[in-house]
């Protein structure tokens, strides 16, 4: 009888992680969207120069 509460605890447990890992896939992929939709529309982002003063790559003014 043990061996049955054993087994089904655990199928309990596997079926909340499961459904935890789930949200969680949909909170990263609607993160990600939402990042996607709100990057420069080239793909790119800026375009970036060096500065030759510093030796740092800033953003093209």
């Amino acid at each position: 009888m043990t061996e049955l509460f054993g087994v089904a605890a655990l199928a309990v447990g596997g079926y909340w992680v499961v459904r935890r890992l789930k949200r969680k896939m949909a909170e990263v992929e609607a993160k990600l969207s939402r990042a996607a939709a709100d990057a420069h529309p080239s793909g790119r982002g800026e375009k970036l120069v060096l500065d030759p003063a510093s030796g740092r790559y800033r953003p093209q003014a």
